[in-house]
């Protein structure tokens, strides 16, 4: 009896460690369906999230209800841009960025601001009391607009920046109801294309290189709570980007699943240059921006700002 007392307990100990080893931190990932986010998409569909331990369950919702879902605990990570990241801050939520996404390089042509074919306006000297529309004040583009505008060495504040859906922008070019405005693939293109817009800028050109527009990111809370599952969900991104870089074609399948676009508006996006780690740097053009823009009080360390 002596021996099957051993058996047992050798048996109970192997089962505890198994399920110890399989277990899965549950992270439900808030995100708002846009190609940046395709290591995400095919970290979870070729299994990366679950070998590096994670259970995640991918939860689209509007923008602005990222930063609070991160805070009142519904959402353990989000795509949060740096813009709302830092406003978070600035407004006293305790915010921290995981992993990158996209980044820029300066040939890049996919998005910036286009001239309204009717509205006379060529150059920035252009945009004094024009309307031009950005997809939400505050936000990334928002920011990018004011910045390109006032380097060109013009008051932002004689710019009338105004919300739109931003797949009409070609549409409100066309007709006149904006004078210029902010777009991004694939619409950029089919509006000029149309001839109902031409480009003033592209934005990348004049942005350091690799600036992200946007983070995976969490609570600083979560964050040390959960150290491990932080790292993991590093070492999944940047396992399924290696997968990207050799698999393109069968990436961009995995984006068709998350992306709800026709198929012939889907072929046309560019595959993203992607970039698991978030970098100082990256966050304090953002911060050294919003600041010189008045957006935020405060200039937090940068690197303090990225969880460990």
């Amino acid at each position: 009896m002596h021996w099957l007392k051993k058996a047992c307990c050798a048996l109970a100990f192997g089962l505890a460690a198994s399920s110890s080893a399989h277990a899965q931190t549950a992270i439900t990932l808030g995100h708002t369906g846009v190609a940046d986010y395709l290591a995400s998409f095919v970290a979870q569909e070729r299994g990366f999230f679950k070998k590096h331990g994670l259970d995640v369950t991918f939860q689209q919702v509007a923008g602005g209800a990222l930063a609070p879902g991160l805070q009142g605990g519904s959402l353990q990570m989000a795509t949060l841009p740096p813009t709302n990241m830092l406003l978070g801050i600035d407004g006293g939520l305790d915010l921290v960025a995981v992993s990158g996404t996209s980044v820029t390089a300066k040939t890049d042509e996919n998005f910036g601001l286009l001239a309204g074919a009717p509205s006379g306006i060529h150059k920035a000297e252009d945009l004094p009391d024009k309307k031009v529309g950005v997809p939400s004040i505050g936000g990334s583009l928002y920011v990018l607009a004011r910045k390109w505008i006032g380097d060109q060495g013009i008051d932002t504040k004689k710019v009338n920046f105004v919300e739109v859906n931003f797949p009409q922008t070609g549409d409100l070019l066309k007709n006149g109801t904006i004078d210029a405005g902010v777009s991004a693939d694939p619409f950029l293109p089919r509006a000029v294309k149309a001839g109902n817009a031409r480009v003033l800028a592209y934005f990348p050109a004049s942005l350091p290189e690799n600036t992200s527009g946007v983070f995976y990111a969490t609570t600083r809370k979560w964050a040390e709570a959960n150290a491990e599952a932080v790292s993991q969900f590093r070492a999944a991104i940047a396992e399924a980007i290696e997968f990207i870089d050799a698999n393109p074609e069968a990436a961009r399948e995995d984006l068709g699943k998350y992306i709800k676009l026709p198929a012939p508006v889907l072929a046309s996006i560019p595959t993203p240059r992607l970039k698991e780690e978030v970098a100082p740097e990256q966050l304090a053009f953002w911060i050294d921006t919003m600041h010189d823009m008045e957006m935020i009080r405060t200039k937090p360390d940068p690197a303090t700002i990225i969880a460990k």
